[in-house]
C-alpha cells in the first residue's frame, strides 16, 4: 500500500480531488465518508477475520479501503469510477480491483468464489437494489455492513405494522437479521449529502424465512401487493388473478381483510407456499 492519507481531513480531500482533477459526481452517489470514528465504526462492526474475503462496492478515494487492508483480509473491490479505478490503483496492491458497473457484474459468481462479507459505503442511488440482489444469491454473503441513505435503512430494517415496512423490508428479511447500527449526519461527508445516512449491519439467518426456491413466487406476490399497499390483501390477490383468496388465506390463518404493511415476513412465505402448491 502506498503512504496513507489522511482521508479524513476534508482539505487533504479536496487537495487530492484536485491534483486528480476531479470533481464528485453525484450521479454516481459519491459523497466520500471523511469521519474517522463511523469508518472504524463500519470495519468494527463486520468483526473481520483473517479467513475473510471482504467485497466493497464503491471504494471511491479508498478511506474504507485502507481500513479493510489493514485487516489483512482478502479484499475485493468494484469502482466504476475509471478515475477512482486508477487511483486506487496506484494505492493499493494488496486487493482484487473489478472496473466496473456493480449493477452488472455477477455477484453470485463473485460470492462463489469465497468472498463471506461486504464492508461498503454502497452508492446511494442503486444502494436497494444491490442489497436486495446480493441477499438472492445463492452463495450470499454471510455479513453485509454498509452505508445506505437513513430513509433506506429505515426501510431495511422495519418491522410489520411501522411507516417504513415494505418491499425491501420484507425481501432482506427472508434471508437475514437486519439491525440499524448508528446515524450518520450529513456533515461525515464531502460533499455532504442532503440528508442524513446510516449504517446497516444484515446478518445471514442460520435457516432463511423459506428456501431458495420459494423465493421467485414470494418476491413476486410481495412486489405485487405492495404496488397496492392500501388495498386489503384478498383484494390485492384476487387483482393478481388469484382465484378464491379469500378463502386460501382463512386457509393459513391469515386474514383477508389485512393490509400488506401489516404482514410479517413468516406470513408472507406461508401465502407463497399456498400460492405455489
Amino acid at each position: 500500500m502506498a503512504q496513507k492519507t489522511q482521508l479524513n481531513r476534508p482539505s487533504e480531500v479536496h487537495a487530492l480531488l484536485e491534483r486528480l482533477g476531479h470533481r464528485p459526481n453525484r450521479g454516481l452517489g459519491q459523497n466520500f465518508l471523511i469521519d474517522a470514528n463511523i469508518l472504524q465504526l463500519i470495519v468494527d462492526t463486520a468483526v473481520l477475520k483473517p479467513e475473510d474475503a471482504v467485497l466493497e462496492i464503491g471504494p471511491g478515494l479508498g478511506a474504507l479501503t485502507e481500513r479493510l487492508v489493514e485487516q489483512q483480509v482478502a479484499l475485493t473491490c468494484i469502482e466504476k469510477d475509471r478515475v477512482m479505478a486508477s487511483y486506487l490503483k496506484t494505492q493499493f496492491t494488496a486487493l482484487t480491483l473489478i472496473e466496473a458497473d456493480a449493477l452488472k457484474v455477477d455477484l453470485n459468481a463473485l460470492f462463489s468464489k469465497g468472498i463471506t462479507k461486504v464492508v461498503a459505503n454502497l452508492p446511494y442511488s442503486v444502494a436497494s437494489r444491490l442489497i436486495v440482489d446480493m441477499s438472492a444469491c445463492a452463495s450470499r454473503p454471510e455479513h453485509m455492513v454498509v452505508t445506505v441513505q437513513k430513509e433506506v435503512a429505515d426501510r431495511i430494517t422495519a418491522s410489520a405494522g411501522s411507516a417504513s415496512y415494505g418491499v425491501l423490508s420484507v425481501l432482506t428479511d427472508f434471508y437475514y437479521h437486519r439491525t440499524a447500527v448508528k446515524k450518520i449526519s450529513p456533515t461525515c461527508f464531502l460533499p455532504p449529502p442532503k440528508v442524513w445516512s446510516a449504517v446497516v449491519s444484515l446478518v445471514k439467518r442460520e435457516t432463511p424465512a423459506g428456501g431458495d426456491d420459494l423465493y421467485p413466487i414470494f418476491k413476486k406476490i410481495v412486489k405485487f401487493c405492495f404496488s397496492q399497499r392500501r388495498k386489503m390483501l384478498a383484494t390485492s390477490l384476487r387483482n393478481a388473478g388469484i382465484a378464491h383468496a379469500t378463502d386460501l388465506l382463512e386457509s393459513i390463518d391469515i386474514s383477508p381483510t389485512i393490509r400488506p404493511e401489516d404482514v410479517a415476513v413468516e406470513q408472507w412465505v406461508r401465502l407463497a407456499k399456498a400460492t405455489r402448491d
